[in-house]
């Protein structure tokens, strides 16, 4: 069989049909992506708020004094 007839033929029509996905996995993949998303997201979010909650206080932080360049 040619190459060019075996595109040709039905047999390929039939198997792009058959495995288009329907909307409904369409959706189901769109609401997997946005769950995973969420979780990512949240995630980061906990990180930087246990970050954020070790860090020392302003109150409490050890002042180092500042040099000024010397005037020559």
């Amino acid at each position: 069989m040619d190459r060019g007839e075996h595109q040709n033929s039905r047999a390929t029509v039939a198997f792009s049909r058959m495995y288009w996905p329907t909307p409904d996995y369409v959706l189901a993949a769109k609401r997997a992506r946005g769950k995973a998303l969420r979780g990512m997201i949240l995630a980061l979010l906990g990180s930087a708020r246990a970050l954020i909650a070790n860090q020392p206080s302003l109150e409490t932080a050890v002042t180092v004094p500042i040099r000024s360049a010397s005037k020559r």
